[in-house]
């Protein structure tokens, strides 16, 4: 369980970054000068990773439908989370569009396990 807590603590230490507001020396990332469509569909890969480790981790523990819906949960619980904690990051906001994509991701995410773990374990 440590490897999907320690990437969300990794994804908020991205969202904690205050956004450029033009002042001399203010915070910026490379990955903010992106236009805005793509910061938004970086949150599908960066999202369905979470959920993937989130499955791959609760594999071991709970049955397969279970380990879906806790991934699922838990991923798109941590994204409402994080937009909701962006408003208190200067310059930043909550966006209901990057909560779909990581929703999107999300599935995206679980479904790439499904599809890994019957290749590789029915071999």
């Amino acid at each position: 369980m440590v490897v999907p807590v320690l990437y969300m603590g990794l994804i908020l230490v991205g969202a904690s970054i205050p956004a450029d507001n033009g002042e001399a020396g203010s915070h910026r990332l490379h990955f903010l000068l992106l236009p805005s469509l793509l910061q938004n569909l970086i949150h599908i890969p960066a999202y369905g990773l979470l959920a993937f480790l989130w499955r791959w981790c609760l594999d071991a523990y709970v049955q397969a439908r279970t380990a879906v819906v806790l991934a699922l949960f838990l991923t798109i619980g941590f994204g409402i989370f994080q937009e909701w904690y962006q408003i208190t990051v200067p310059g930043r906001y909550a966006s209901i569009s990057d909560i779909v994509f990581d929703a999107i991701g999300a599935v995206l995410g679980v479904w790439l396990f499904k599809r890994l773990k019957n290749k590789f374990c029915n071999i």
